[in-house]
């Protein structure tokens, strides 16, 4: 007996189960935190995935419109259909979104509401609450928080994830395509009224070195030479799309490619044919002229060019656009008079040959007069209304000629055919075109450019520095350019000159281009 008791004190065959005992514990513990945290993180991925689907949805009602607060309630809560498979908190299987006030009883207003579960911004940091509809550019929503009570865990000490919270903000991005790249410089560093200076005109310089000043054009978007050609001169570009928020890159470059590319919106061709040409497709339809392309400039009746020529020839096969033969038949304004009106002619002896659309009075030397304002690039919107209504319509002046702006004397002749033009001599005006015969789309005018307008170009250094948009403003296209030397007289061949029509809602109203909303997560 004594000696099994010896043995049995040194048996070791189980020695180990206590051990094992011991672990379980530990080991059922861990397997229960990570079933439960694997829940646990599976439920917040179902929330937070219908939090993100209810806020794009409701972004992409947020038009400015009447309305727009309430189609956004409306999109979010149509598009939960989500469903949690993994909260077991009684709950059942939809996902929510609580009741909440953020709409006026019209549905074309918004009541700020710190407890609601959708909230409207200005802003995409959300520091702004909107507070109309056209300020509503972002909507933050909140899901019903949900709760998993855990199955294991509890070992441990844990019951209950507790509350999870989804939230998710969006907003709608915007593009517009087909648009000219453009991008100018405003007068002053300060905001500026565009409406209020509607008829002005700007002789925009092309910006060549690395500091910009009011009045420089450069070309925004990621654009090289020949997109940058395409989006000026096509009616339809391939992908021209410039966002209408936030900063963007902003290129500079020769004026002579861009001066090229708009001047065919004037009917002047200054392109070759053959592969590898990036205007060559305009000498086809891509890039039609405007109806109306009454401009300084003639070319005879029987001419095989249409690019621009400095002078008239006597060989046909080589004649293209020219100003006319003799300077003194040009137009060119005598010296600013204290009794001139609106309606006075000014033409230095009356005697005009070719006259465009003429610039503002103050952007020809020969008017000795200042343009109003500290930059000379910017001018007043007065121009020779007398000179050029008493040389293409003297006998049907319209009764509101003496405050005309130049795009509606433009419109004018359109709408009621009074477009200029000669129908004798060598050296011919031609109002209508006559170096392409294709129809432009009548709703998209190619006279008219939406163009950018920078916000923060004190700040710009060549083209390393972002440019931000404060502005779209429609502009009319005056004049063509002409090769330097130019026209003279205030003209140096290095510039566009356009008239401000106004500010414009981005793609919203204007038929020549098209725009492009997108929703987007910002969190």
């Amino acid at each position: 007996m004594l000696g099994k008791c010896r043995w049995l004190a040194g048996e070791e065959t189980g020695a180990v189960a206590p051990i094992v005992a011991l672990s379980l514990v530990g080991l059922i513990a861990a397997g229960g935190i990570a079933f439960d945290y694997a829940r646990m993180a599976t439920l917040d991925t179902e929330l937070q995935s219908a939090a993100d689907q209810a806020a794009l949805a409701a972004a992409s009602q947020l038009d400015g419109e009447a309305g727009a607060c309430g189609r956004a309630v409306a999109a979010a809560r149509e598009v939960i259909q989500n469903e949690t498979r993994l909260a077991n908190d009684g709950g059942g299987l939809p996902v929510t979104i609580a009741e909440t006030g953020v709409c006026d009883a019209d549905g074309s207003g918004i009541t700020d509401d710190t407890a609601s579960s959708i909230r409207f911004f200005a802003d995409k940091a959300a520091t702004t609450p909107a507070e109309t509809v056209a300020e509503a550019r972002f909507v933050e929503i909140v899901v019903g928080a949900r709760r998993a009570n855990f199955a294991l865990t509890p070992i441990v000490g844990a019951i209950t994830s507790g509350d999870l919270p989804a939230k998710a903000r969006a907003g709608l991005g915007t593009a517009l395509c087909k648009v000219p790249p453009l991008m100018i410089c405003p007068p002053t560093g300060a905001a500026i009224d565009w409406d209020a200076i509607r008829g002005a005109g700007i002789r925009a310089v092309s910006q060549t070195g690395n500091n910009w000043s009011p009045g420089n054009f450069g070309y925004i978007g990621p654009q090289d030479a020949g997109s940058t050609q395409k989006g000026l001169a096509f009616e339809n570009p391939v992908f021209q799309c410039q966002q209408i928020e936030g900063s963007q890159s902003v290129s500079t470059g020769s004026p002579t490619p861009a001066i090229t590319a708009i001047n065919t919106r004037f009917d002047i061709y200054d392109i070759s044919s053959g592969a590898g040409v990036t205007l060559a497709p305009c000498l086809g339809s891509a890039c039609p002229p405007a109806q109306n392309v009454t401009k300084d400039l003639v070319r005879s009746s029987g001419a095989k060019q249409c690019g621009f020529k400095a002078n008239h020839t006597t060989n046909l096969n080589n004649e293209g656009w020219h100003l006319i033969g003799t300077a003194a038949n040009r137009f060119s304004p005598r010296a600013k008079l204290a009794g001139d009106t609106a309606m006075t002619r000014i033409d230095a002896n009356n005697v005009i040959d070719a006259m465009g659309l003429p610039r503002d009075n103050c952007h020809y030397t020969s008017y000795n007069s200042a343009c109003p304002g500290t930059n000379p690039r910017f001018g007043d919107g007065k121009w020779a209304r007398g000179d050029y209504f008493n040389k293409y319509h003297a006998s049907r002046i319209p009764a509101n000629a003496s405050t005309m702006t130049r795009y509606e004397t433009y419109r004018w002749e359109i709408d009621n055919n009074f477009i200029p033009g000669d129908t004798s001599g060598t050296d011919r005006q031609f109002g209508t075109p006559q170096c392409n015969a294709t129809v432009p789309d009548p709703s998209r005018d190619r006279r008219v450019v939406q163009v950018a307008v920078g916000s923060n170009c004190s700040a710009l250094k060549g083209a390393s520095t972002p440019v931000k948009i404060g502005k779209w403003v429609n502009m009319f296209l005056v004049e063509p350019g002409v090769a330097p030397p130019g026209r003279g007289n205030g003209d140096g061949g290095n510039e566009i000159y356009l008239e401000v029509i106004g500010t414009v809602d981005p793609g919203g109203a204007a038929a020549q281009v098209v725009r492009r909303d997108m929703p987007y997560l910002v969190r």
